[in-house]
This record gives structure tokens, sequence and C-alpha cells, in this order.
């Protein structure tokens, strides 16, 4: 049995790397796989719509625990029933989303790990006039393990998450060749106690952006962004603000192929410490390919990003790729991958390097109805720490089958 020093340190470092295409990550379950959204084709439905859906999966999980290779890992089946319901409305001016995603997990054999993981939220945009829409949007999420929250930087580990935000926007055209996208957000981030959560400080932040577009030519863009954020991390509310600010271009190489790149810069400043700001390079770019029924996308990003676990604030670079392809008309396969490298900037914490995988082959046997098979895994290492083994390595990993039903229906 390692030390409880060595045992702690293990268990807040080891978990799953969450992943995520875009900004905003979609929930993922343990004993769950979730399917990759697909851009939306032609004009959305006018009126009000509801799409109830419900999942079942059976998943084998030989590592329930989440522990380290310092301590025996536990495995066990887990039976997941996940009701879902999305509400959605288009009209002339306004559009409006309202979704609840909720999954009950019952394990075969550790029965004290039942629990449920709830997600709900809301999404709203109004055309204010021909040029300037409004949007906002709001959710929040509940979970007996951080690491279904899939935040960048926190050590996953069971404790029990809760989380919320919001965020308000402008979406403006001044032209024919510039528009612009400024927001506001707020989230805030909060942990059970137990004896491993001493790395997992929670707090709040408060920020916003800028976004312009400058078009160029008819395939070609400029692009400019720029965000801040306020973050408060702790019961000590240590303040860290956190700058990234990027200069780029967008170029439609094909009606389905498209390419972005931009570099800038990332700046920290770090009041409760009294040090100098962090400045260094931020960069992001990448490639998809959306054909018919084929969607590939591929992403590499370096910037600061606040934590709410260890470290305050972290320079995070990260990369992400994902397919989707039909194999036949009704066979087809998925995969997610992703990367990622996680350096605390201000605190003596851990170095992370975490690779994620998730996979499956589905068969839509009716258009309401699909089976999919699915591997989920999870590799992590830590390091920097003197107490900590060299490149420690945590291993997860998953595989099952999952029945999904779902059928949209039009409320008239």
């Amino acid at each position: 049995m390692a030390t409880p020093i060595r045992t702690l340190l293990v268990y807040a470092v080891g978990a799953a790397a969450a992943i995520a295409v875009s900004a905003d990550a979609y929930p993922v379950f343990a004993g769950q796989l979730q399917s990759i959204p697909e851009p939306a084709q032609g004009a959305p439905v006018a009126g009000w719509s509801l799409t109830p859906s419900l999942l079942f999966s059976r998943t084998y999980d030989d590592n329930v625990l989440l522990r380290g290779p310092a301590d025996p890992t536990v495995s066990d089946a887990i039976n997941v029933i996940n009701p879902k319901a999305e509400a959605t409305y288009h009209g002339p001016r306004s559009e409006f989303s309202a979704r609840y995603d909720g999954a009950f997990l019952a394990y075969q054999q550790s029965t004290g790990l039942n629990s449920f993981d709830q997600h709900a939220g809301i999404n709203t945009r109004r055309r204010l006039s021909k040029r300037n829409t409004i949007f906002a949007s709001a959710s929040a999420q509940q979970s007996p393990t951080t690491e279904l929250l899939q935040f960048i930087g926190l050590p996953y580990i069971r404790v029990g998450s809760f989380s919320d935000d919001m965020s308000v926007g402008l979406d403006a055209v001044v032209n024919k060749r510039l528009s612009f996208v400024t927001s506001g957000h707020f989230q805030q981030v909060h942990f059970d106690q137990n004896a491993f959560s001493t790395l997992l400080f929670g707090g709040y932040t408060v920020g916003g952006g800028v976004g312009l577009r400058e078009r160029l030519t008819a395939r070609t863009s400029l692009t400019v962004d720029y965000d801040f954020q306020h973050a408060t991390v702790g019961s000590q509310e240590d303040v860290f603000d956190v700058q990234n600010g990027t200069v780029g271009i967008d170029h439609q190489l094909s009606e389905g192929i498209h390419v972005f790149a931009a570099g800038g810069f990332s700046r920290v400043d770090v009041s409760s410490f009294g040090q100098t700001p962090h400045v260094a390079p931020s960069w992001r770019l990448g490639l998809s390919d959306h054909y018919r029924a084929t969607f590939i996308d591929v992403g590499f990003s370096r910037s600061y990003v606040p934590s709410f676990g260890y470290g305050g604030t972290l320079q995070n670079e990260e990369a992400t790729a994902s397919v989707k392809m039909p194999i036949t008309r009704r066979v087809y396969t998925q995969a997610i991958a992703s990367w990622r490298r996680e350096d605390a900037l201000v605190l003596n914490a851990p170095q992370l390097r975490s690779f994620w995988l998730q996979a499956a082959v589905g068969y839509s046997a009716r258009a309401w109805f699909r089976v999919e098979g699915y591997y989920a895994a999870t590799r992590q290492t830590v390091g920097g720490l003197p107490l900590a083994a060299p490149d420690a390595l945590m291993s997860h990993d998953q595989m099952g089958i999952q029945l999904v039903a779902s059928k949209p229906m039009r409320i008239h």
C-alpha cells in the first residue's frame, strides 16, 4: 500500500483528459459513449419541436475508482439508463432550445457508487434588426466525479462536483465585409469535500471577449479575437487575470474543406502572490472536412487558462481529432482522440500529460433506433513533484454496447 501522501497525489492527478472539439464540451457519462455532434444541415424546421431520447448501455470498466498505479484497481460492470429531451423553437426572428440530459449509473458489484448525473441548459437568439442579433445561454451540471465535468486542468477523482455558467452577447454585421461578436460570461464550480479533494479549489470566473471577421475575398477572412477572464480560485480567493489575443486567417479551400490559423499572445497577472505577469505566445490552427455524411475535424491550440484545481492558471496545449463516416448505408464508425499538456504557471503543481480516445461502430436499425459498440481509453502521466513517482501512469479503459432511441416530433 502506498503512503498516505503518495496515495493522495496519485489520486489527485490520475484520471481522464477531457475531450472538447470546441469550447463547449458536451457531457460524457461513465459507461456511455456520446455521438460526435454533426453540423446543421439546411434550414431548421419552423415552429416548435420536441426530441425525446432514451439510452441504455452495458459497460465493463477496469478502474471504476480512478486509481493510480500505487493502489490496486477495481473493475466492475455498469448499467446506464439515460433519458434525454430537447425542445426547440425556430421563428422568423427568434430561436430557442432547452435540453435535459440525465443518467442513472448502476454498478453490478460496487453498489455504493450508484449515482445520478444531471445536465441541463438553455440557448436563445433574437434578431433585433437586419444586422444585429443578441444571444444568451445558461447551463448547469452535477456529477459524482470531477472527470465528467471535462474542465481543463482538474485532477479527476471521485468527488461530487457542480458547475453552472451563463453568457450573453451581440452578433453584429457592420457592413458587407466586416462583422463582430462580443460576449460576456460567468461561471462557478463547487466540489464536495473529502479526503481526496485537497487539490480541488473551486471558484468562479467573470469575463468577456470580442471577435472580428473581415472578409478579404469570397473564400478568405481575416480574424481578430481577444478574451479576458478574471478568476477567483479557492477559499483564499486567489485572483488570476488571464488574457488571450490572436490574429489569423480563415480560408475555405472547397465547399466542404475549411482551414484556419491564428497567432498572438497569452498573459496572466497574479495579484495574490505579487508575481510579475507571465506572457507567452498563443496560437490555434485546424482543418475541417465535411462531405455528405463524413465529418473530419483536426485542431491544435496553445493558451493560458484558469484552473479550478491545482495551479490556479495553466499553460494548456491541446491537439484534437475527430472523424465520423459511413461504412455502408446503415453501418457507420466514429472516433475522437485528444492529447493535452498542462503546466502550472504560478504554484508548484504536477505536470499533466494526458491522452484520451473514444471509438465506436454503430448500426442504424431504424431512423429512430441505433446500436453501438464502443471503447474508451485514458492514459495520463504526472511529473514535476518530488513526492510523486516520475511519469506515474493512470490507465482507465471502458468497453461496452449501447442502445439509443431518439425521434423528433413536431408540436402543433
